[in-house]
């Protein structure tokens, strides 16, 4: 991928935690594990977990961020970040989330930035053009490692 200055596709993927084998059966159950994976894992501090799921909730009222293909990319702005902070989700059967083909979100991809930053415009792009490829999608699906989901949106 062409590089941007000051965005490293790269670097924020392998600071994400990637929860494999989810069966939470609603998006706000879905982006609540999502967003407990990020406190677990440092990369979001528990004081401002509401403040996220704020964010995304008011970002999901505006717009709908189930695309195609059983992707989900909920996010959100909070000015309190300094960078992008992403969550990774695999989920076993499927989560009605409304995406425009009907079909249930499997892969969700959940993007927590600064508001006043290209970068989730810039993050969002990058992994879109991942996941438009159907054998990175159905490598996501049977993934069996973190490591694994990482290498699939990553190369």
């Amino acid at each position: 991928m062409s590089e941007v200055p000051g965005f490293d596709y790269g670097a924020i993927l392998q600071a994400s935690p990637v929860v494999l084998g989810m069966t939470e059966d609603s998006p706000a159950a879905v982006f609540s594990r999502l967003f407990d994976a990020l406190v677990a894992a440092g990369r979001l501090p528990g004081d401002l977990r509401e403040t996220a799921r704020a964010a995304v909730n008011a970002r999901e009222q505006a717009g709908c961020t189930a695309l195609a293909n059983g992707i989900a990319i909920p996010h959100g702005y909070m000015d309190e970040l300094e960078s992008p902070v992403v969550a990774i989700g695999v989920h076993a059967r499927g989560v009605d989330c409304s995406s425009i083909d009907g079909q249930p979100s499997r892969i969700f991809i959940l993007l927590l930035n600064k508001r006043d930053s290209r970068d989730h415009i810039r993050f969002l792009a990058a992994v879109n053009r991942r996941l438009i490829i159907p054998e990175v999608r159905v490598g996501i699906l049977v993934a069996q490692s973190r490591d694994e989901v990482l290498r699939l949106l990553a190369s």
